[in-house]
């Protein structure tokens, strides 16, 4: 295992696993955004359900998180600073890009489509569950994709919080005190954020995180148990959940992504894992977030373009804006993160932790 620059363990199958969550992610939101341009075009295109299965991808980036949070910390547990250590990498990490292209995103807005409104925007820089105007009060910040870090910030704040010596007691401080939120929003009327913070989804980061006690005890799985648990988590992703999106119950994606997602994390980890082009896999990891930020603000403009100048739409127009929009935000993504995610993390990691810089 060798570590990132931002202190994240790069262990090659789970860098891999980040850049299959975001492509699928991907290829989830420009099906979406296809189909939409289509209707505004007045053209009724045949929907390919199990793309929708895509949105597995957050479920599963949510293990992947548990999982990283505890293995990387696991030189820093019971150190002096292991908590200011730890905010400080998870908000240079997560910070900067998402308030970029936050920003950037209203100010298109502001020029070519309706602005979110100011309370919808500062939420979002706060990482605070708020409804959004333009997004008929659902409970999204302008990026609509940026809803899933309102859950990860949460989770970082709560594993600061719970912080002990060692893993072990940290895992179970960290996973009482969700399933404790779950329970409350299970059981109460709360209102927003808190309504939104309870959701079963954050059980994902619990999973993740006993999945790296169970790697850091050197349990190794044989081949074909790996192999059966990664054909088990196809079979809960696979089945069309299209009907059910965007409102899919909450326990049932957790019974059933949620699952799959720790199943085909543990069948990663716990066991060698050979892939060609390592080091390609690991850009692809190291890439996944600025791939998964800038994803829908370019579909959006794209988008945008395409319905003012009225080009031509059918099958053919389908397949150019799921392609070209997919290729162009993995290119972005490579961009944003060699020359702004990766410079700007050094410089500010060097500012907050000068002695480690």
């Amino acid at each position: 295992m060798t570590a990132t620059g931002d202190g994240q363990p790069r262990i090659v199958s789970v860098q891999m696993l980040r850049f299959v969550a975001a492509f699928a992610v991907l290829a989830f939101h420009a099906e979406i955004f296809a189909y939409y341009l289509g209707q505004f075009r007045g053209v009724n295109l045949e929907r390919p359900g199990f793309l929708a299965a895509g949105g597995a991808g957050v479920d599963l980036f949510f293990a992947i998180s548990g999982f990283v949070m505890v293995v990387s910390m696991q030189p820093v547990f019971g150190r002096t600073g292991a908590r200011r250590h730890f905010l400080v990498r998870r908000i240079v990490r997560i910070v900067p890009l998402y308030w970029a292209a936050t920003l950037g995103l209203v100010a298109w807005r502001m020029r070519f489509a309706v602005p979110p409104d100011l309370a919808s925007t500062l939420s979002a820089l706060a990482f605070i569950p708020h409804p959004l105007e333009t997004a008929h009060g659902r409970m999204v910040p302008p990026i609509e994709a940026g809803w899933t870090l309102n859950f990860e910030m949460l989770f970082y704040a709560l594993f600061a919080g719970c912080l002990a010596s060692g893993a072990r007691s940290t895992v179970l401080r960290v996973g009482a005190a969700l399933a404790l939120g779950v329970l409350a929003g299970a059981l109460l009327p709360l209102p927003q954020p808190l309504a939104f913070w309870t959701d079963p989804m954050v059980l994902e980061f619990a999973g993740g995180m006993a999945l790296a006690l169970v790697y850091h005890a050197g349990t190794r799985l044989p081949v074909p148990v790996r192999l059966a648990m990664a054909g088990a988590a196809l079979a809960l992703i696979l089945p069309d959940h299209a009907g059910l999106l965007p409102d899919f119950p909450a326990w049932k994606r957790l019974l059933t992504w949620g699952v799959a997602g720790w199943l085909l994390l543990a069948a990663t980890v716990l066991g060698p894992f050979t892939l060609p082009a390592p080091g390609l896999w690991r850009l692809g990891g190291d890439i996944s977030y600025a791939v998964y930020i800038v994803h829908m603000p370019l579909m959006e403009v794209v988008q945008t373009v395409w319905r003012h100048f009225r080009w031509p739409y059918g099958a053919l127009g389908e397949a150019v804006f799921v392609t070209g929009t997919m290729a162009g935000s993995l290119v972005a993504g490579l961009v944003l993160h060699r020359w702004l995610e990766k410079p700007v993390g050094r410089w500010l990691r060097a500012v907050a932790e000068p002695r480690s810089g």
